[in-house]
């Protein structure tokens, strides 16, 4: 465990120099051929495992059919994404064979099936694509991962997924990290987030 230990420092200092907002490269973690139905799953605490998940027709049906009655307003459809992530959460744990993902990632030490934000953030952009991709998505496109938090700064570091609304142009984190897989992420204008948001069940975190 030690060597996870050493694996959380350096990411840290990795994500530190990230500017606020701006959250971490997909590019070591996605290929031009990922699809549902064949990309890696990250898990395990900064994507030191991955998964194959291979979604059939069947499971993917399940995604499409949350729009089959199309969003009148972009906030309706951010409703239906978060919906849809869900479904995609569970069918892929599932698909990938590991054990359900609880929120904020308490028990990863004794459980690499667990994920921690930056986990989730990659899978959520992932899934987040694939809804973009598949023309489910009227008002949004995928955002890439956002970042808050750099410990100088006396917050903890963070990470999400995100969608940005056509139109206006905004920012809104699509927050899988504080919920169980299969659960619906919160949806957070990023203002909103960068400001240390969590949900409001959740006792503030202390600060640095």
């Amino acid at each position: 465990m030690k060597l996870k230990k050493e694996f959380l420092i350096l990411s840290v200092i990795l994500l530190a120099g990230c500017a606020k907002g701006n959250g971490i490269s997909m590019m070591p973690y996605s290929s031009k051929s990922d699809w549902p139905g064949e990309f890696k799953l990250c898990h395990g605490f900064s994507c030191s495992e991955k998964s194959l998940v291979t979604l059939d027709e069947k499971q993917w049906n399940k995604v499409a059919a949350v729009f089959k009655k199309p969003a009148k307003t972009p906030e309706k459809e951010r409703e239906q994404i978060t919906k849809a992530v869900a479904i995609l959460e569970a069918e892929s744990t599932k698909d990938a064979k590991l054990a359900p993902d609880f929120g904020e990632a308490n028990t990863f030490e004794n459980d690499q099936a667990q994920m921690d934000c930056i986990d989730e953030a990659i899978n959520t952009t992932h899934y987040l694509e694939f809804l973009d991709e598949a023309g489910l998505l009227e008002y949004h496109d995928a955002a890439p991962p956002i970042h808050r938090g750099f410990l100088v700064d006396g917050q903890w570091p963070h990470n999400s997924g995100a969608v940005k609304e056509k139109n206006s142009g905004e920012i809104y984190a699509i927050d899988s990290y504080y919920f169980d897989s299969g659960k619906p992420p919160a949806v957070v204008p990023i203002d909103v987030w960068l400001d240390e948001w969590r949900p409001a069940n959740l006792p503030p975190r202390k600060r640095l």
